[in-house]
């Protein structure tokens, strides 16, 4: 980033920003209407500024059209099709988050890569052709097992589409990354953690076969991650405050891992820092996401009348089953919400199981059965026997993911 808008962002994300002195009702007013509508005012054009400030006005550059940002490159919005909004393909391994070594993926990368195709190919045959050719939201962190060779790898096999994400873990069931940790330390660290989010959305992930930052691929992230525990704990807030200037310099959306509440917190803070509400996804709600009930209604709407995007991405897990999820998501849609809702499996192919142990070794993997077709096949059938029209299931499959994901 420039100087200037270096100087811009550490005013922001080192203190609580403009929103949050002004309150939060006047925050999320804004964050709503838009800069225009909030002011009341028209924006001076480019031409009207350079000719204030005395310089001779420069031809105004026209916009890139909005795209979804995949591993193999930009693709128009519409021609996604049905998109599943957070799921992991083809591996998570946390061995780097317990400050151990990356687990082994010798003799075992084209198995996996053979085996997470066919999960996708699976997935786009389930469609109907008007919901083909399919998408997925690939949401493992940085350094959690995120290969972006790999994940190009994979799309190539495929015909769906894959879109990678930046983003830290944060604390919880497992420690922040040494990396987030190392960049967060001292003055300037929130932003320190956003440049390196917008240099993946912009130019290419980090390579992590080398030394933390030490090499990039030009493959694009197009989605920022962000976690949560059951309660924002300091770093967690701090990644967030990152995920927030990346967003405001790039227009990514930012998609969130809650653990059992969290998601209203972090719609707050994200909003707080000028997020516009469309560019945050709510995720794993379903089940105590406001931390009393098992299926928390009224936060559901208030997230939705907010503006944000509140994402079913656990269905058909232990806690998330069919139709309890369909309860939840029939309420929202009886309420004029049907725009703010997705949905995903937040499955795995692969993960490994020894990543607390130094010397785990390739046994340490474990594969696991994943069906991609439970939210396109069985929950819609579950949403149209409860009452859900089929442009409602439509919108909520195909129509939300290319709106959110286009920037």
């Amino acid at each position: 980033m420039k100087h200037h808008r270096r100087a811009w962002l550490r005013g922001l994300g080192g203190a609580c920003g403009l929103a949050a002195l002004c309150g939060l009702d006047a925050a999320l007013g804004r964050a709503a209407a838009g800069p225009q509508e909030a002011t009341g005012e028209q924006s001076e054009q480019p031409a009207a500024v350079a000719e204030r400030a005395g310089q001779s006005a420069l031809p105004a550059r026209r916009p890139s059209p909005a795209a979804v940002h995949t591993v193999l490159g930009p693709v128009a919005p519409e021609q996604i099709g049905a998109a599943l909004m957070h799921e992991h393909a083809p591996l998570i391994d946390w061995s780097e988050l317990f400050e151990n070594p990356a687990a082994p993926l010798e003799g075992l990368r084209d198995k996996m890569l053979q085996t997470a195709a066919a999960q996708l190919d699976a997935f786009h045959r389930s469609l109907p052709e008007e919901w083909g050719p399919g998408a997925i939201v690939e949401c493992t962190p940085i350094r959690v097992g995120r290969y972006p060779h790999l994940l190009q790898a994979l799309a190539r096999r495929t015909q769906v589409h894959v879109i990678g994400c930046t983003g830290f873990w944060g604390e919880a069931m497992a420690p922040a990354h040494p990396w987030a940790l190392e960049l967060l330390r001292g003055r300037g660290g929130v932003e320190r953690v956003a440049e390196l989010y917008v240099k993946e959305i912009r130019e290419g992930m980090e390579d992590p076969s080398g030394r933390w930052g030490e090499h990039y691929t030009a493959v694009r992230a197009g989605i920022i991650k962000t976690a949560t525990s059951t309660y924002l704990r300091p770093i967690e807030r701090r990644l967030h405050e990152a995920a927030a200037l990346a967003c405001l310099e790039t227009g990514c959306p930012i998609t969130t891992h809650t653990t059992d509440g969290g998601g209203w917190e972090q719609a707050q803070l994200l909003l707080q820092r000028g997020v516009p509400p469309q560019k945050i996804i709510i995720g794993h709600q379903g089940h105590l996401d406001d931390r009393q009930h098992e299926e928390a209604h009224d936060l559901h709407r208030q997230l939705a009348e907010l503006g944000c995007y509140v994402q079913f991405d656990r269905v058909g897990q232990p806690r998330y089953e069919l139709e309890k999820i369909a309860r939840q998501v029939r309420l929202l849609c009886e309420h004029g919400h049907a725009g703010r809702v997705l949905f995903g499996h937040d499955r795995v192919p692969y993960v490994y199981r020894r990543f607390a142990d130094a010397n785990g070794g390739p046994e340490g993997w474990e594969a696991l059965e994943v069906d991609l077709s439970v939210v396109p096949v069985k929950l819609a059938a579950v949403l149209r026997a409860a009452g859900v029209s089929a442009e409602d299931v439509h919108a909520m499959l195909v129509e939300n993911p290319a709106r959110v994901l286009a920037f």
